[in-house]
């Protein structure tokens, strides 16, 4: 976004709608849009007071308005799911290592949401499994994993999530279906 003096800026003010009030209704302790109008050594300092460390020497002005920001909205709002987390690290770590081979990697899909419930059948029985917080419900018994419920199943170790149909042999995750 352009602002009024033509300057790039890479944040813009709250809509009027939230008015500085964050999801659950509370005031936000310190408005975003205020960081716009910090210099790059105002950002830094603040940085350094709300991050407790000192900010990478090469960030512009802009980023460290957004890193800020983020932070923000992280300790209001929470952070990234652990899901999402760790496929952030595997993708940073592959682009670290410089991995090019062309060969696409195996993506750690998301679970689906607290409530899907899983349809497996297995040697004439039907089984099916709720996605609940923290794990996977069959049978009145929770299990942190799917592999666990599909051991439980079949007597024999198996990948539980392709094992109720969330990933392909190949061990990538299957495209939608209509149905």
């Amino acid at each position: 976004m352009v602002d009024a003096s033509g300057r790039w800026s890479a944040l813009s003010p709250l809509p009027s709608e939230h008015g500085g009030i964050d999801h659950r209704g509370r005031h936000a302790p310190a408005a975003i849009h205020s960081l716009d109008g910090l210099s790059r050594s105002e950002l830094r300092a603040l940085w350094t007071q709300e991050l407790g460390e000192h900010p990478p020497a090469t960030l512009g002005r802009d980023v460290l308005a957004l890193a800020i920001a983020y932070a923000r909205q992280e300790r209001r709002q929470g952070g990234l799911s652990k899901a999402v987390a760790r496929e952030l690290d595997r993708l940073f770590d592959q682009t670290l290592r410089g991995d090019r081979t062309g060969k696409a990697a195996v993506l750690m899909a998301p679970l689906p949401r607290s409530g899907t419930i899983l349809v497996r059948e297995w040697q004439g029985t039907t089984h099916h499994v709720t996605v609940v917080d923290g794990g996977f419900l069959w049978n009145g018994k929770t299990f942190r994993s799917l592999s666990g419920i599909a051991r439980a199943i079949t007597g024999t170790s198996w990948n539980g999530p392709r094992f109720f149909g969330m990933r392909d042999g190949d061990g990538k995750t299957p495209g939608r279906r209509d149905g």
